[in-house]
């Protein structure tokens, strides 16, 4: 049963909601760290200094930002755990070797933060071809922007599919910008804060043009690209221009099964990328897939026209060019690509770190086309879920 957050608990150092699944059912001493073994028979331990710097108390935590203020020196290097008890309600209390007062907490936040062998699962990518997902993500944009629940399944199919739309939205100056930073702030680029997708006569991207693009990511010269991308289409009556997305996550998984070699060569051997503008200069470098920690794929950074010469040993060159060979034929492969037409009141967002983006050409003197586009990072999206679950969860059941 889950139990909520409630007055007599200590607080937690964040604004989070900490539900209690399960209580503790007893606590020791483990070389002066807390065990602490629950209804369910799992046991976890904490470190002195961890229980010490997340204190809840007010002269280590701020009761208003809820941020430390106990520097980490002012910790005891000696501290240890000398006593533990089990409060009524299941909130724990510690009581400290080097005498200054005990401290308390939350059963609910103990239990988030406890080691159990194994880290948390986590939200997982949705891995997807053109078979599984012929159409992003789809909902309603009137009422996802009425709806704080549907919104959240909008964001939500946006962080675990890499691409997800609103439809039916209003041609509205000042919409798109509403929306997203209804998300978090807009993050400018050296197209500034909001840019249209135009024909130009002095184009400095190929993105203002009527021409073809292949699948990429867009700000491959920056040493982190942008993370979202949003494109509204207020309007389109020309003929083609159909847009073309490409899980990159599922290609790179494919990849690492499938021809390991090209794989590990995509991870390692680093490419340099630069803007080809008259008015600025961005160079970074890095490799075509990113991995973290434990090896799980954090990112792509593929664009086949901003690549700058690679300078490197024949060796190297033959390597990484045959392992780009291998991404761009699966990029281009129709059965790894999502095609659509972009219609009036389409909002598409995507995972610019993930979703390769391309169009086919368009024949502009036939009609008009009017998509504005908007750059934002990840972090926002996932703070603005976070956020939205936390506000949803405290509202009253009905």
């Amino acid at each position: 049963m889950q139990m909520k957050d409630v007055d007599h608990l200590p607080a937690t150092p964040d604004f989070d909601i900490w539900p209690i699944f399960v209580l503790p059912q007893a606590v020791s001493v483990e070389n002066g760290a807390l065990a602490v073994t629950w209804g369910d028979g799992l046991v976890s331990r904490y470190h002195p200094f961890f229980l010490a710097e997340n204190d809840p108390a007010p002269d280590t935590l701020h009761p208003l930002s809820r941020e430390a203020t106990l520097p980490p020196l002012d910790i005891a290097a000696d501290l240890r755990v000398a006593e533990a008890w089990i409060e009524t309600g299941g909130a724990v209390t510690v009581r400290w070797s080097d005498g200054r007062r005990s401290s308390r907490f939350h059963p609910g936040w103990l239990r988030g933060n406890g080691w159990f062998g194994a880290e948390a699962p986590g939200p997982k990518p949705v891995l997807w071809m053109a078979r599984d997902q012929p159409e992003p993500p789809t909902l309603d944009g009137p009422s996802a922007l009425a709806d704080d629940g549907a919104f959240l399944r909008w964001l939500v199919a946006l962080r675990d599919y890499g691409v997800s739309r609103l439809e039916n939205l209003p041609n509205e100056d000042g919409l798109l910008m509403r929306i997203v930073e209804r998300i978090g702030p807009v993050r400018e680029s050296n197209f500034g804060r909001m840019y249209t997708l135009e024909i130009k006569d002095d184009p400095d991207s190929n993105a203002f043009t009527s021409d073809a693009l292949l699948q990429h990511v867009d700000m491959p010269t920056r040493e982190c690209p942008h993370g979202l991308q949003f494109l509204f289409c207020r309007d389109n009556t020309t003929s083609g221009g159909e847009g073309i997305y490409v899980d990159a996550y599922r290609i790179a998984e494919d990849l690492r099964t499938e021809e390991p070699e090209h794989f590990r060569a995509l991870c390692e051997i680093e490419w340099s990328y630069n803007n080809r503008s008259k008015t600025s200069s961005y160079k970074a470098c890095g490799p075509v897939i990113e991995q973290d920690s434990a090896g799980n794929i954090s990112g792509i950074r593929y664009n086949t026209w901003l690549r700058a010469p690679l300078v490197a040993s024949l060796d190297v060159q033959d390597r990484a060019y045959r392992s780009y060979r291998a991404f761009a034929a699966r990029a281009q492969d129709p059965a790894y690509q999502m095609v659509f037409a972009y219609r009036p009141g389409d909002l598409l967002a995507f995972d610019n770190r993930r979703a390769l983006h391309g169009r086919n050409g368009y024949d502009a003197k036939g009609g008009t086309r009017f998509i504005e586009g908007i750059y934002a990072d990840r972090d926002d999206l996932y703070s603005a879920i976070r956020t939205l679950e936390r506000a949803l969860d405290q509202e009253p059941a009905t």
